[in-house]
């Protein structure tokens, strides 16, 4: 594949004293890239940082010291590309590739407002949107194109190569299958196990570029000698010798999970899927049919799961439970597959690998207001009695009632965004079921002490079980019109100050113009963030995912991505700032 130009973000730093402000991110050219030395970076970054015995040392410059000790700590932008990282929250529609969605749309004469990519960039996603409903208008165009199984494989795998290539080694990807489905043509099964196929893909070949960047001195001392080489790899091994890049035969592999989304609110319009089913279920009550939509999801994603990954690549085996009796073991082999070593299948059979197919978590999105979470109760029940995780959207344009009821009534392990969580004073201001139910109304004649206590309450409950906030800046500068371009007061800074589990992610990477090394850089900035606490928030997209292994492979998992990215903290002089939980790598 081709490696996503992210020189402009890599472009070294040679004045030890400068600030890394992070990479720009005006056009989608900056965030498909072109990875650049496999050589490690071994510039010292000062940290302008001042003790409290510095500041009573030097008693005759207070207002210099003063302004030195607020300056952030210094970030190289290699140091930031190369750790490890996990997406927890990225969704595939919204992370298309802007050239991709052109094509798909041509080869199905989808009609688009312009096949120029910078127009279409401008005119259906710009920069800032004046609410979360603008926000969402482009994902129909995107949706669109995504109804065949080519289509689906193709995206999901340059969505995943795009997160690798910044150096991300676990992500979850979250899409919603009823809006790609056609009855009688392309069902939830098949949307599933064609985006599985794109992201297996993908992270096999970003273990064999991991496994390659450890032989680019032995080609380039070869004088790049082709006969141990295929055509393909000799491709791979010269634009991995351009310059900077995460891959390193060291590393952690590369994982993936893949989270189902419900949707609180759908029209017959929003897909065939959908037109179908608001057919079948006519006059019944609206949020009943949101509801049984979910189920009907959930339903299908149970019998997904009780099959192998063989199966989900065309093999009617009729053998499931035998397939996966044998991999949950001790990886057993299974006669319609190959498992020769080294190749794929192989890979896929190897113990503690995701021996089922990694469908990992339900998730329910879109609007909120009017459309509560309880609409999805029994469909989260069903969930819940099978194992299946749950993350929910919640208090992005709600209050911090709507975050209390993905917790109470869907069993949320998770919060995607939770903007709203601090927000007592809007507490019962949003629409309930069909306009302001009775819940709304018991909770406008709060007083405010009560609604002060109620987040307070919420927020210790949040702490106490770890319920992990999954934060995504780049888009919520987006969506938060009050933000006015101004993370240094996006709730995330009291998140973490409340010692909230708190992940940040990339949400939609198209729509949002962004990738995990952007996130971090904004996060760093906005929020000062020292070397430990980067490290701690990195290490809670680890602990805190739906990884589809084993616990104890996870654990294990999670002790390498620790050691691999403390060894890059002392490579980049970074060590040492900050202490961490250690021992807690679940």
């Amino acid at each position: 594949s081709t490696l996503p130009d992210i020189t402009s973000l890599l472009e070294r730093d040679k004045r030890r004293e400068r600030v890394v402000s992070g990479p720009p991110f005006p056009t989608m050219q900056n965030i498909a890239v072109n990875p650049v030395s496999s050589a490690p970076d071994t510039t010292k970054r000062e940290i302008s940082v001042k003790t409290e015995s510095d500041v009573s040392e030097d008693t005759n410059d207070k207002s210099t010291q003063s302004d030195e000790a607020k300056k952030p700590f210094q970030y190289p932008p290699s140091f930031l590309l190369r750790i490890p990282k996990a997406d927890l929250h990225a969704h595939l529609d919204g992370s298309i590739r802007i050239p991709t969605l052109i094509d798909l749309a041509k080869q199905q004469n989808v009609t688009l407002p312009s096949y120029d990519p910078t127009e279409l960039k401008d005119t259906v996603f710009p920069e800032t949107y004046s609410s979360l409903e603008e926000y969402l208008l482009g994902f129909g165009y995107i949706t669109t194109v995504l109804r065949t199984p080519e289509a689906l494989e193709r995206v999901a795998y340059e969505v995943a190569m795009d997160a690798y290539n910044v150096g991300v080694r676990y992500l979850e990807v979250r899409f919603a299958p009823q809006l790609h489905a056609i009855p009688g043509k392309l069902t939830i099964e098949k949307v599933i196990c064609s985006v599985n196929r794109g992201l297996e893909r993908a992270a096999c070949e970003a273990d064999e570029l991991d496994r390659l960047s450890g032989e680019i001195e032995i080609y380039n001392n070869n004088n790049k000698d082709s006969n141990d080489y295929s055509k393909e790899a000799i491709e791979k091994l010269e634009t991995l010798s351009k310059g900077t890049h995460p891959y390193n035969p060291e590393a952690p592999p590369h994982y993936y999970g893949i989270i189902v989304c419900a949707m609180r609110f759908f029209l017959p319009v929003f897909s065939p899927y959908y037109q179908a089913f608001w057919e079948v279920h006519k006059g019944e009550d609206p949020h009943r049919v949101f509801g049984l939509a979910s189920v009907a999801l959930v339903t299908a994603v149970n019998n997904l799961r009780s099959k192998g990954k063989c199966c989900c690549h065309g093999c009617e085996c009729g053998q499931c439970n035998d397939c996966l009796s044998g991999n949950d073991d001790n990886g057993g082999e299974h006669d319609a597959i190959d498992t020769l070593p080294g190749s794929k299948q192989a890979k896929l059979q190897q113990p503690d690998h995701d021996y089922i197919l990694p469908i990992v978590a339900i998730d329910v999105a879109g609007a909120e207001s009017g459309y509560p979470a309880s609409d999805h109760k029994e469909a989260f029940d069903l969930a819940h009695q099978s194992f299946l995780n749950k993350t929910v959207h919640a208090g992005e344009a709600y209050g911090p009632e709507s975050i209390f009821s993905a917790i109470t009534d869907l069993h949320a392990e998770r919060i995607g965004h939770g903007c709203n969580l601090f927000k007592w004073d809007i507490i019962g201001e949003g629409e309930g079921r069909g306009g302001r139910n009775k819940s709304n109304k018991e909770k406008e004649e709060m007083t405010d002490d009560q609604k002060r206590a109620y987040v307070e309450n919420l927020t210790r409950y949040l702490g106490t079980m770890r319920t992990c906030m999954e934060v995504c800046l780049s888009s919520n500068l987006q969506t938060m019109p009050e933000l006015k371009g101004d993370l240094r007061d996006h709730p995330a800074r009291k998140m973490i100050e409340e010692g909230l589990a708190v992940t940040f992610c990339t949400d939609n990477a198209l729509v949002s113009h962004t990738n995990m090394v952007r996130e971090l850089t904004l996060a760093a900035e906005a929020f000062e963030l020292s070397p430990g606490q980067i490290r701690n928030i990195v290490f809670n997209g680890f602990k805190r995912s739906f990884m589809a292994k084993r616990y104890r492979a996870k654990r294990d998992y999670n002790r390498k991505i620790i050691s691999y990215y403390k060894r890059l903290e002392r490579e980049f002089d970074l060590s040492g700032f900050g202490s961490d939980d250690g021992e807690d790598h679940r």
